[in-house]
């Protein structure tokens, strides 16, 4: 385990949490969007399917400092969506 990206990940969760997520609207507002919030797929990534909207369970990171979303009990990387508001 990289000790230095636990120590990042375990700071980074002091101000948000795996129930929630930070956005920034159009209108350059920050908003939080908690879960379940909807998704829609961009990719192919089975089982889900592109323009498939599916609700993301929670937020997570891995070791890698790489953002994932939980959906159906799997993780899959956060740039494989775009967040329904």
């Amino acid at each position: 385990m990289n000790e230095d990206a636990r120590k990042y990940i375990l700071e980074l969760f002091k101000i948000v949490s795996t129930d929630s997520i930070l956005v920034v609207k159009s209108n350059n507002k920050l908003v939080r969007i908690y879960c379940p919030f909807k998704v829609i797929c961009n990719f192919n990534v089975p089982p889900l399917v592109v323009n498939g909207e599916y609700d993301v369970e929670a937020v997570k990171m891995t070791l890698t400092l790489e953002e994932v979303f939980i959906i159906e009990g799997k993780a899959y990387l956060i740039w494989y969506f775009t967040i329904k508001l």
